[in-house]
């Protein structure tokens, strides 16, 4: 939940923080876009937001906040609070009278391309969570598909062990009728015989 805003000092209500964290960023993004002396209007108006946000955040907590909500180092983000506090045009053009020697007094230009410190651990994460699901949803796929080889397969070795077997019973029935006809055709013999020789045959 966003937090309430507090009164300032002089009797304005700031602004919550979700508003003016994308109101900071887009700041720092027209300021990088700009032109050096026409970044200096976007630099303080970055300043004068953060200056806006500061009694928000908990003591101690701004340069984390900084760091973790815009791309850029606090000892940045602190000249543009310098910067917005700065009263008249004459100091600034006195103090800073360009955005290179602004941003020369500041160490270094702030990187805006620069990842934050924990965005490069937290992408080798994903991927590496990412590498793993896709291995091991492609395992599933292959153990899928050499369950569904396996059972076409027994489909296929029953079907064909049910034909050579129905063969064989075909033959052995064959055989079985061929016997008792032979057996029968003995049996007829043997009386016609026997009723030849005036047996009694029962």
């Amino acid at each position: 939940m966003a937090q309430l805003a507090k009164k300032q000092g002089d009797d304005k209500i700031a602004r919550p923080l979700n508003v003016l964290v994308p109101l900071i960023q887009a700041d720092l993004k027209h300021g990088s876009a700009a032109a050096e002396e026409a970044g200096l209007p976007y630099y303080r108006a970055a300043g004068e937001k953060m200056l806006e946000a500061k009694p928000q955040i908990p003591h101690g907590n701004f340069r984390n906040w900084i760091e973790r909500n815009f791309p850029i180092r606090y000892k940045h983000a602190r000249r543009y609070m310098q910067l917005a506090e700065e009263t008249t045009e004459k100091s600034l053009a006195r103090d800073f009278s360009s955005l290179g020697d602004f941003l020369r007094q500041s160490g270094n230009e702030p990187s805006y391309n620069r990842p934050v410190s924990w965005q490069k651990p937290v992408k080798q994460i994903v991927s590496r969570v990412d590498t793993e699901t896709l291995n091991l949803k492609k395992e599933e796929l292959k153990r899928a598909d050499e369950r569904d080889a396996q059972r076409k397969l027994a489909l296929q070795l029953i079907d064909i062990g049910y034909k050579v077997l129905a063969r064989e019973l075909q033959a052995r029935l064959e055989r079985m009728e061929q016997q008792r006809f032979l057996k029968a055709e003995q049996f007829e013999k043997a009386r016609a015989l026997a009723e030849c020789l005036d047996l009694d045959v029962a």
